[in-house]
């Protein structure tokens, strides 16, 4: 019996701590690399849908002033969860537009037959350009 405990002490399998530091570095390694990168892609994403918000906004805005086609100048504060609203010519339901989350969308009309949509999405910041 000792003879047995004797040789299973004696074959004992294990990593050494040398190799323990090295995969801990590689680790380390990969992490410095990738965290970046990924933060980075967070933030691209953000800019995207503040871009495209801006552009559906401005789409939306279009439509609803060459239907309408209200006079003269305007702005418009569009806050998280808020919604436009305008009937088509010739329609009998109303269409609508709602603001998404972390979002504040501001409509003027810039010129005659033009305007600019500038959508804030969390800290980033797009601006769409319609025309009616």
């Amino acid at each position: 019996m000792l003879r047995n405990v004797r040789k299973m002490l004696k074959n004992r399998k294990g990593f050494t701590l040398v190799e323990v530091i090295v995969v801990a570095v590689i680790v380390a390694v990969l992490a410095a690399v990738a965290i970046p990168l990924y933060l980075g892609y967070i933030e691209s994403s953000k800019v995207n849908v503040a871009n495209n918000i801006a552009g559906s906004a401005a789409s939306f805005l279009a439509a609803a002033r060459n239907s309408n086609a209200p006079a003269g100048s305007f702005a418009l504060v569009l806050n998280p969860g808020e919604t436009w609203t305008y009937l088509p010519t010739g329609a009998t339901s109303a269409v609508t537009f709602k603001c998404p989350d972390k979002c504040i969308i501001t409509a003027t009309a810039d010129m005659p037959k033009t305007g600019t949509v500038t959508c804030v999405n969390d800290g980033h910041l797009s601006t769409g350009v319609y025309s009616y």
